[in-house]
């Protein structure tokens, strides 16, 4: 479980930039240090891991590693990797005694990184000793061209992947839809956030939520969709453009926290029953329509599954977190269980939770 009590970037002193990495690499050397390196994805940190830099470090006077950025590893790895996000694997990395600093690597290749740095050492994992690939071949190609040698790790080899699968195909984990809210749930602002052009510096996390989204997604297998009814759009209070900014400003920063939206949707529309009751309203006609997929319409959610090549039925259990009466009624239109946030922090969110998907 990852419980955060803020929203800003894991950090470390031990984290470096490429600059500042390189400048202390170069003074460990001019005093005589031997300077080592590791280099790779590091995705969902595990034994097998510290045993590696551990191995390493007994190896060298001074132990770097590298991370490869997030682009990198989906390109290598596929959709879904990596697990955690550049900035948390560089933390935890960070956070093992072994390593002694970690830089994050703007590069595709590993040789690249021998190159920038020049460590005396270029350590790897038992598994590459044997190993003649065009990509190895390069590194040790490299670290010979920055005066340094090639050096291995003894430990067993332990592959992420492998965890994964078993995981996936092993570790019995429910099918879980997670339907979520956004203003005033997953956020605090509720007041048509937006509507103001200063809305980054309002925006405020309910980190009672965000906690439990982050536990759940951890404990089960959960797809998460995200759904907001954005009337002030018709009222124009602010347009679609703006409430899509700030779509992608949330999910950025939870995607910081290792938190997945698989879905985002949002109605800008009102229903024209609605707007007859409201002559004072200054409406955008285009907006005001006489069937909406507003919330408590399923709509939003069932086109998320469609495009998400899901089906209702795919789950064992569906939970919707919500503020509002609508938020409720969806739940019971969709035959869910709701979770009202409203005053609850962590703990009862997550008793709650457990309490529907024990059942």
């Amino acid at each position: 479980m990852m419980k955060v009590n803020n929203l800003k970037q894991y950090v470390s002193r031990k984290i470096l930039s490429s600059d500042d990495a390189m400048k202390k690499i170069s003074f460990f050397k001019e005093q005589g240090n031997k300077v080592g390196l590791c280099h790779g994805g590091f995705d969902l940190i595990h034994p097998g891991h510290f045993k590696h830099f551990e191995s390493a470090k007994n190896k060298c006077d001074v132990l770097f590693v590298s991370i490869t950025a997030d682009n990198f590893v989906t390109d290598r790895k596929g959709f879904g990797r990596p697990i955690y996000t550049e900035n948390l694997r560089a933390y935890m990395t960070a956070c093992c005694e072994f390593v002694d600093f970690v830089v994050i690597s703007n590069y595709k290749l590993g040789v690249d990184v021998i190159n920038l740095l020049k460590p005396n050492l270029y350590i790897k994992g038992p598994d590459f000793i044997n190993k003649n690939t065009p990509g190895i071949t390069a590194e040790r190609e490299a670290i010979l061209g920055v005066n340094g040698e090639m050096a291995y790790t003894t430990e067993d080899a332990m592959s992420t992947t492998g965890i994964i699968e078993y995981i996936k195909n092993v570790v019995d984990r429910k099918e879980v839809l997670l339907v979520i809210d956004r203003d005033g749930t997953i956020i605090e602002n509720n007041d048509f956030f937006g509507k103001n052009d200063n809305w980054k510096e309002e925006l405020k996390y309910n980190l009672g939520v965000v906690n439990a989204l982050s536990t759940l997604q951890t404990k089960y297998n959960t797809t998460n969709v995200v759904v907001t009814n954005q009337g002030g759009v018709a009222r124009k209070l602010f347009d679609c453009k703006r409430v899509e900014e700030i779509n992608k400003q949330i999910d950025l920063d939870l995607k910081g926290l290792g938190i997945r939206i698989d879905k985002w949707q949002y109605c800008p529309d009102i229903d024209s029953k609605y707007a007859s009751l409201h002559p004072e309203f200054d409406l955008d006609k285009r907006f005001v329509k006489d069937v909406t997929k507003r919330k408590p319409n399923t709509q939003m959610v069932l086109d998320s599954l469609k495009e998400l090549g899901k089906g209702i039925e795919s789950f064992s259990k569906v939970i919707v977190l919500g503020d509002r009466e609508e938020d409720g009624n969806l739940s019971k239109n969709l035959g869910a269980n709701f979770i009202d946030v409203n005053g609850k922090g962590y703990d009862e969110i997550i008793s709650q939770a457990k309490t529907f998907l024990d059942e």
